[in-house]
């Protein structure tokens, strides 16, 4: 497929883009002071360039968490009016699917003992910008589905990423970097996704926090990395 990965400079577009390369051919894009080289520059407003950067693509995988940095009000921004043109482009070019990358941490004051599924509301406080723009970028993709313009898929991974194998034992909501690649690649040609469908994936670890048996199921090919 033909693939669009959003602020791409990002550290998780890196890891996201590594894992799809050579599978799929990819489109990047960032805000033009963070784009250089292969990443194509596009501030996503409401303009002809944005329509003409989703011209041609089937999948987009927008990162909606910690994809940019900047002030409260720049992050914001992004997360709602710029993500929303991006979306409105999308569907008005027909594109299939958008996969979300998002965060679990947007649980993270819950108590550890709650066995939270993809059915638990969403309420980060107001003062933790990054979490408060994950939650506003989900929101602004959910309606966008919701009014079946477009699929979403909503990933939300466990933290903290950790490159290899080895995940300490108290790392209870960790993820390694080849699992993040690998759910996205499997989220973007599963057949048994929703019009809009949350999924939490992190490693298997002792006393893991979060339950992973929807990505088990409607990302089959992941499933084996889900279990001990």
């Amino acid at each position: 497929m033909n693939v669009l990965i959003t602020s791409a400079a990002s550290d998780t577009a890196k890891i996201v883009a590594k894992a799809l390369a050579g599978a799929h051919t990819l489109r990047l894009t960032d805000l033009p002071a963070n784009s250089s080289g292969e990443i194509v520059a596009n501030e996503l407003g409401h303009e002809d360039v944005t329509d003409e950067l989703v011209a041609g693509i089937d999948a987009i995988v927008n990162i909606g968490f910690q994809g940019q940095k900047g002030s409260p009000v720049h992050l914001m921004d992004y997360q709602t009016r710029r993500t929303y043109n991006l979306l409105r482009a999308a569907s008005d070019a027909g594109v299939a699917r958008l996969v979300n990358v998002s965060t679990l941490r947007l649980y993270e004051d819950h108590e550890e003992n709650l066995v939270v599924t993809e059915r638990w509301r969403t309420d980060p406080p107001a003062e933790d910008v990054d979490l408060l723009g994950a939650h506003m970028a989900e929101t602004v993709c959910k309606e966008f589905a919701r009014d079946r313009l477009i699929q979403v898929v909503n990933l939300r991974f466990g933290w903290s990423f950790v490159e290899g194998g080895t995940i300490a034992a108290n790392d209870t909501a960790a993820i390694s970097l080849d699992l993040i690649g690998a759910a996205v690649a499997e989220a973007l040609v599963s057949k048994e996704l929703g019009q809009w469908q949350d999924i939490h994936v992190q490693s298997p670890v002792p006393n893991q926090r979060f339950i992973t048996k929807t990505a088990a199921k409607l990302l089959p090919g992941i499933s084996e990395r889900l279990t001990r």
